[in-house]
């Protein structure tokens, strides 16, 4: 009995794990004029145990960190800030129709297409980040993204029985754009990814 347990336990934190491994960001664009503008999209995010788990109706979060940092060749970088929001889902079985609430625009939208879920859950598109003070456009600036799968809480009749389901959490590596404001508005400037 041991060893089926056992046996259970790696193939559910190897299942995991290989998941993790798939999610990742891609097609970030900076974009300087008045404000610091990032798109993105995130890759691999939806395996079908975590569908499974949203068309149950268990709210599911993906979280976006945001650090930006001014570039210093003879010391650390300097932290300029750093942002956090949130994309929401939730499913309503008796409309079909999937709720998805974005923070960065303070909106919901509700659709009853699963692509377009999909869509809205792992994009974002021209999330303005307001640093203060100003970028100065004579310095280089590297700004870091990253996503990350909250933990699903559920009741704790539910959290017990369904011990493994926060081996759904995973996180992409921070993907790293460096930049200088004088780009030009609506010029991407070229990324690293690191």
């Amino acid at each position: 009995m041991k060893k089926f347990l056992f046996t259970i336990i790696f193939l559910l934190a190897f299942t995991a794990s290989a998941s993790a491994e798939d999610a990742r960001l891609a097609n970030v664009r900076v974009y300087h004029s008045k404000d610091l503008k990032i798109s993105f999209v995130v890759k691999g995010a939806f395996k079908e145990d975590i569908l499974e788990a949203i068309n149950s109706g268990i709210p599911t979060s993906f979280t976006f960190l945001i650090r930006l940092y001014r570039v210093k060749t003879l010391w650390f970088d300097e932290p300029i800030g750093t942002w956090k929001f949130k994309h929401t889902v939730k499913y309503d079985a008796l409309k079909e129709e999937y709720e998805v609430t974005l923070d960065e625009s303070r909106g919901t939208v509700k659709t009853k297409d699963l692509k377009e879920m999909k869509r809205l859950m792992v994009t974002g598109d021209e999330v303005t980040i307001k640093p203060s003070p100003h970028l100065d456009e004579r310095k280089v600036y590297k700004l870091g993204i990253k996503a990350e799968l909250d933990t699903i809480n559920l009741p704790f009749f539910l959290d017990y029985i369904l011990f493994f389901v926060k081996l759904w959490d995973f996180e992409t590596d921070w993907y790293t754009v460096t930049f200088s404001p004088e780009v030009g508005a609506g010029s991407p400037p070229a990324a690293t990814s690191k």
